[in-house]
């Protein structure tokens, strides 16, 4: 992320902004925001994805080859909120000025990156994963069909027809999740890395954190988790599939019967994730 700047500053002394070359370009921060802003796209957009699915953001460079497409695509969409996406998005206004920019945090209740559980004493910063709202991610379809409207006004009854198509899909994932989840044994479930703050708060569901601000918990802090888990009858720990969360495999592997259970937060299917990811908390919230 240290290079960001002075990659752009360079760029910002010998590139202009050339929408005539990428006229159908527009680029999202990570995955899943391609497959929802294809939900609402024609077939004449390519979009292109800056952060590769198996890379976490918190560690992620662009390079200088993506950010020279970036700067001369029509449109740039991101959640606003990882950390890569705030030190881009000034410099892209600064060099790129015609391009258009969506941050779909705008007019969102931000959370903080909470436990229900907090074994840290720390004070969290917020949880950036507004993508795993069904409820948010219904209002980016139309937030995007917004976008292609202001693109391709011509085509602004169809943007909006498919954005009212994808909401409805949403809606079927959304009574899935309550069906699956309601009368389950318990609604806490563990977690290595806070990802699930959106989707627990629209559930009612409690994450119990293993990390803290991103680091590791002290063994003192992993015997206390250990003991608490166990008290409560939670086996399955769930892990992030871009970090190493070796905390969560640890106490996985310290709770009688215990598993851990990889979650993938960037998969590009975002429909086929969030279905996969109801289906393992059915079963981790009923052990």
């Amino acid at each position: 992320m240290k290079r960001i700047i002075p990659i752009l500053a360079l760029l910002l002394a010998g590139c202009g902004h050339t929408p005539q070359s990428a006229e159908e370009t527009v680029f999202v921060s990570i995955a899943p925001l391609k497959y929802i802003a294809e939900q609402i796209a024609d077939s004449g957009t390519r979009i292109e994805v800056l952060v590769p699915e198996t890379t976490s953001p918190e560690s992620y460079e662009p390079t200088v080859q993506q950010i020279k497409a970036l700067v001369e695509a029509r449109a740039y969409i991101s959640t606003g909120l990882i950390d890569f996406e705030q030190a881009l998005a000034g410099k892209i206004r600064e060099i790129a000025p015609d391009t258009k920019m969506l941050d779909l945090s705008e007019g969102i209740a931000v959370l903080e990156n909470g436990s229900s559980h907090d074994h840290s004493g720390h004070r969290h910063g917020t949880d950036p994963h507004i993508w795993l709202s069904p409820a948010i991610v219904s209002d980016m379809g139309h937030r995007i069909a917004d976008l292609w409207t202001a693109l391709r006004p011509d085509s602004a009854a169809l943007y909006h027809r498919r954005a009212d198509r994808f909401a409805e899909r949403i809606d079927s994932l959304d009574r899935y999740i309550r069906r699956s989840l309601s009368g389950a044994k318990r609604t806490d479930f563990a977690i290595g890395h806070t990802s699930l703050t959106y989707f627990a708060a629209d559930y009612g569901l409690g994450q119990i954190a293993i990390e803290a601000d991103g680091k590791e918990p002290s063994v003192k802090t992993m015997k206390r988790l250990v003991d608490s888990l166990q008290r409560s009858g939670i086996k399955a720990v769930l892990f992030q599939r871009q970090t190493s969360d070796a905390a969560a495999r640890t106490i996985a592997r310290e709770l009688p019967g215990g598993r851990a259970v990889e979650f993938d937060p960037l998969a590009e299917n975002w429909l086929e994730n969030m279905y996969r990811l109801t289906d393992s908390l059915q079963v981790i919230l009923n052990e």
